[in-house]
């Protein structure tokens, strides 16, 4: 990308701003008018005109202003964006991410708050990884014939499932059982143990059929938590950028696309080196994502990489307060799993 002018860099700046802020193609009067550029309209004019030629704006009708085009946003990001977080904001997301105690009421509301302060869609995916190991397994009854079968992994994730139960075992029997089952698969990756026959425990007869049931639930979930999780919140919030208001049938074609979890996973889940990974537009090889942006950032439990956490919404974004806002969700998020799995 070959690198602008001062005054084109200005000029471009001034384009991203008012269209971020209005929605509307941006004309030169406006930018002469509220910006320092130390030109009049013709000179602004003519180089909105050089830089729609040089692919960084776009101009929707013969008669309007400029739109930055996605090489326009791009090069906005990379060279001329001052990232900061909006006032009070670190404090709001310290606050959110400290007191949760299960992994996924933190993943939903570290998404849903971070919808509310971006006004974007906001997505969390935990990483794909079959060589995640189990920590502990219990069994607690809940009812005659029931039991409950909470599973811990090394990787966070917290999952429980309903089992059937031998109506005659006390709490002390399914504790023990459940003891018994956990000490036969502590170590053991989601990969190995969904390949794998039940464990042959020192447990009376009896007991057999429900050992075979904990197992065949833990082999279902193991298979499940092999493709990772996705937790979404925010996507009515596309329904009030002014973009999909004249496009609807764009609108649903990415309320389609965040639907589609492998499609969702690939947008989010950038490989590479990058902390924070920034998508715009074209950029996407998904069509249905393509008038969208993705801002995603790594997240960890101590220091073993554990997913992404997202936000998408419509390249018209604050790319200034947003990256920040990703980033430092993320690191609370880091700081939260951690302490979670201490």
């Amino acid at each position: 990308m070959e690198d602008l002018t001062p005054r084109k860099k200005r000029i471009l700046q001034a384009v991203v701003i008012e269209y971020v802020h209005s929605a509307e193609p941006v004309p030169s009067n406006v930018i002469v008018e509220r910006y320092t550029v130390g030109v009049g309209p013709a000179t602004v004019r003519h180089e909105l005109a050089d830089m729609s030629e040089r692919g960084y704006l776009e101009q929707p009708h013969t008669s309007a202003g400029r739109i930055p085009s996605d090489t326009g946003y791009r090069y906005y990001v990379d060279n001329l964006a001052d990232p900061r977080l909006p006032e009070g904001a670190q404090n709001t997301i310290r606050e959110a991410t400290r007191s949760t105690e299960d992994l996924d009421n933190l993943l939903h509301e570290t998404c849903s708050l971070l919808a509310r302060l971006t006004h974007q869609v906001a997505i969390a995916a935990t990483l794909r990884d079959s060589n995640a190991t189990l920590r502990t397994i219990s069994l607690i009854g809940v009812a005659p014939k029931k039991a409950l079968l909470t599973v811990v992994f090394s990787t966070g994730a917290v999952e429980t499932r309903i089992v059937d139960a031998l109506p005659e075992l006390t709490l002390q029997d399914l504790h023990d059982l459940g003891a018994a089952i956990s000490e036969s698969v502590q170590g053991m990756t989601i990969r190995s143990l969904s390949r794998a026959a039940a464990p042959r425990l020192q447990v009376r007869p009896s007991l057999e059929p429900m050992v075979n049931g904990v197992w065949k639930a833990l082999k279902q979930l193991c298979r499940q938590l092999s493709k990772g999780k996705i937790y979404t919140e925010g996507t009515n919030m596309l329904l009030g950028q002014p973009e999909f208001h004249r496009d609807v049938g764009a609108l649903a074609d990415i309320v389609s696309a965040l639907d589609n979890f492998d499609l969702l996973r690939e947008a989010v889940d950038k490989p590479g080196e990058a902390q924070t990974a920034i998508t715009i537009g074209r950029e996407s090889p998904h069509e249905p994502l393509q008038r969208l942006a993705v801002i995603a950032s790594r997240f960890y439990v101590n220091d073993q990489e554990a997913g992404s956490l997202a936000v998408m919404g419509p390249t018209r974004m604050s790319y200034e307060t947003t990256v920040p806002l990703v980033q430092e969700t993320a690191k609370a998020l880091s700081q939260a799993l951690s302490r979670l799995l201490d």
